[in-house]
């Protein structure tokens, strides 16, 4: 399997040099951040480096599950543009988030509306030849708000319906107390890629793997297991590291696993 690294790492003023630096350091892949303001600068960079690519599609004001016809339009739009820009760059999948309805009340009215989007999405993303992700989310534990998919038999069950593929978020499993081992078993073939970091099992802190309480700890034998040959995307947080620290660390790891 492949180890490719979340451009959210780099931050917002990434430049040529870092991505040749992140190829020289054995990552095979790169996922653009579609809300980067220099975002599509990073997708050339990605092409010239011959990094192979993907996209986590932008989600903060684009809410998948929204109500409001204009915000459904603007997210459709942006959507099927991002996945179009990937595709002609050779790009392979484009992540998503599910989003969140307005209120809980409204779960089951919000569920419709993303299975219908994810549908959408997914005709656009076939005819390119990329693969759309549903990622897990984690859940609003105040019940005030609903978080698509925040649940593991939710999310499964949103994947299987609209013929989408799996993003496996490590940490977010990690604060959604659910099994790695298990929930890897049960994707088996529905899973596309791996978010990879860790965490203290209470917060999403993208933190490097081993820094937290090794959540992830299991996640390599499980995907060996299920032949799973997509990549492991390593998502780590900018405002804790450097890409200097990160490409470090990277470097370190692989050589004494190699």
């Amino acid at each position: 399997m492949e180890k490719w690294l979340s451009l959210w790492a780099i931050g917002q003023q990434g430049e040529i040099a870092d991505f040749k630096r992140i190829k020289e350091v054995g990552f095979d892949g790169v996922e653009i951040w579609a809300e980067h303001i220099r975002a599509n600068d990073y997708l050339n960079y990605a092409k010239e480096c011959e990094l192979r690519i993907g996209i986590h599609l932008p989600f903060h004001d684009l809410n998948l599950a929204a109500p409001d016809d204009v915000v459904k339009e603007r997210m459709l739009s942006i959507n099927k543009e991002w996945i179009q820009k990937i595709a002609g760059a050779g790009g392979e999948h484009a992540v998503i988030h599910g989003g969140f309805a307005w209120s809980s009340e409204e779960r089951g009215e919000a569920l419709t509306r993303v299975k219908d989007r994810l549908r959408d999405l997914n005709e656009v993303a076939r005819a390119n030849n990329v693969d759309l992700l549903l990622e897990n989310l984690i859940p609003d534990k105040l019940n005030y708000t609903h978080v698509v998919a925040s649940n593991v038999e939710e999310w499964i069950n949103l994947v299987r319906e609209t013929n989408v593929k799996a993003c496996l978020d490590t940490g977010h499993l990690a604060v959604m107390n659910e099994s790695l081992k298990e929930t890897i078993t049960r994707l088996n073939k529905l899973l596309g890629s791996i978010h990879y970091s860790d965490n203290d099992g209470q917060s999403d802190l993208h933190l490097i793997p081993g820094e937290g309480e090794n959540v992830a700890a299991d996640l390599f034998d499980s995907l060996k297991e299920i032949d799973y040959q997509g990549p492991v995307i390593y998502e780590l947080n900018p405002y804790k590291y450097s890409l200097n620290e990160i490409l470090c660390d990277f470097a370190k790891s692989k050589h004494h696993s190699s």
